[in-house]
């Protein structure tokens, strides 16, 4: 019995030491996961490089590299971490597939969300007034604006006015300047933009400044009617600006004078009866006007 006991122990110390190398012999690796990506930006357009934000785990601490492949309209088109491609157009849809690696093994392929291409915002390369010089009496501002389209889509043009610190309501590319008691020397603040639709411009800025306005005719008068013997004729001109207003006598018949600061013609022309008249209007910054009347003389007879 004594040598069958030992015989049993040896066989029980033999099975342990067998099992326990084999448990440290066999080690098994768990795949790494993909727990989430994203791709950004969430909107890109065609100039957009569109990066994978992925977020992984690996329950026994490797470190993870990727194998990402990307897609345009479903048809796979690139590999590495970030997709470009100059043939990208609006409404193309990407997504990409991601498989994670360990060093020893690649998990489970995980494919993203799509995102969809989108347009390009206009943009505004010149604008324009018409007319180019804007005064008191001007009746409105027209604004013209050469812009660009990367998309060729077709785009509206309107404007911010700012009047004297005051936002016109009025998002028109049309300024009807005599509502806003505009006066020379004032500044007109302009936003232009330009939209498709869809996407608007950057706004493209700019000021229109209220000019020196020239002397104006207060009434259109083509010819006058007066005695040959006692010319007395005001002429019919002032200034939008409020400025004095310096008269020449341009042209006119021996006999005539001008008052230089009342612009009244006095004066006797003889038996001439018709004659025409050239007259200059002068403000203080040299902005003028230069009229031809024609003088009629005829004498008045008392009934």
């Amino acid at each position: 019995m004594h040598i069958s006991a030992l015989i049993f122990l040896c066989f029980v110390v033999l099975t342990c030491n067998g099992n326990a190398g084999g448990k440290n012999g066999t080690s098994t690796n768990t795949l790494p996961v993909i727990n989430q990506i994203s791709l950004l930006p969430a909107h890109p357009t065609a100039r957009s490089e569109i990066k994978a934000q992925i977020t992984s785990s690996d329950k026994d601490g490797d470190p993870i590299t990727y194998e990402i492949k990307w897609f345009l309209n479903n048809q796979e088109i690139g590999e590495g971490m970030l997709f470009s491609h100059e043939g990208v157009e609006r409404g193309d849809k990407i997504f990409a597939e991601i498989r994670p690696f360990d060093g020893k093994d690649y998990g489970e392929s995980v494919r993203s969300s799509e995102v969809t291409v989108g347009g390009l915002p206009p943009r505004i390369l010149s604008v324009s007034i018409t007319p180019e010089s804007v005064f008191v009496t001007t009746p409105q501002v027209v604004l013209t604006a050469l812009a660009q389209d990367p998309d060729h889509d077709s785009v509206t043009l309107y404007a911010h006015w700012v009047v004297e610190d005051e936002a016109i309501p009025d998002t028109s590319n049309v300024l009807h300047v005599r509502t806003h008691n505009v006066k020379k020397g004032d500044v007109i603040h302009v936003s232009a933009f330009v939209t498709d639709g869809e996407l608007q411009s950057e706004p493209f800025l700019f000021e229109v400044h209220i000019a020196n306005a020239p002397p104006v005719f207060t009434t259109q008068i083509d010819s006058v009617v007066c005695r040959p013997e006692s010319v007395y004729y005001k002429l019919p001109i002032m200034d939008p600006d409020n400025d004095p207003i310096t008269y020449e006598l341009i042209e006119a018949p021996s006999g005539l004078t001008i008052d230089r600061e009342t612009g009244i013609i006095s004066g006797s022309v003889g038996n001439v009866q018709t004659f025409d008249i050239v007259v200059r209007a002068i403000d203080p910054e040299g902005a003028f006007l230069e009229a031809r009347f024609t003088l009629i003389t005829a004498d008045f007879q008392t009934p």
